[in-house]
């Protein structure tokens, strides 16, 4: 969902983490277009094929948030610039929005598309059931016992 906001602030201490696929689920809500589209291929593909957290400096790297700021002033500079957003000329700024989000609009939505009929078909899969027992009774997922074929691309 963070890729979709317009500004993105994290405490110093914040940890983040692409975990559709510790889930054996896909991307969701557009991820798989909008992370590549920030961070390139390889670093997205590292993120969201290996599940790995990662801290609020890296995000910041990879274009995940806007900036990171002292913990104790996260709440602060969000406010200072939601109060700075407000005093904008609304109609100006909704302008703004809609054609840097242009370009995009039409692949975005192909991707949340696409990704809906993937997560539908893989939350029901014998992996995503494994998946969420051993996430339930905090153990490893085993999967060397799947019968699906895992598709290649």
């Amino acid at each position: 969902m963070l890729t979709h906001c317009d500004f993105v602030y994290a405490g110093e201490n914040a940890k983040f983490q692409m975990p559709f696929i510790n889930l054996a689920l896909v991307p969701e809500f557009g991820s798989s277009c909008t992370i590549p589209a920030r961070a390139g291929y390889l670093r997205a593909a590292e993120l969201i094929l290996t599940g790995r957290s990662f801290d609020a400096r890296e995000a910041a790297e990879l274009g995940v948030v806007t900036r990171v700021v002292p913990d104790q002033n996260l709440l602060a500079t969000a406010t200072e610039t939601a109060q700075k957003l407000a005093d904008k000329p609304p109609a100006a700024l909704e302008a703004c929005k809609r054609l840097m989000k242009r370009s995009t609009r039409e692949q975005l939505e192909q991707a949340v598309k696409l990704e809906n009929e993937e997560f539908s078909a893989h939350v029901r899969s014998a992996e995503a059931k494994e998946a969420f027992t051993a996430f339930l009774e905090k153990r490893p997922p085993n999967f060397s016992r799947m019968k699906e074929p895992a598709a290649v691309a």
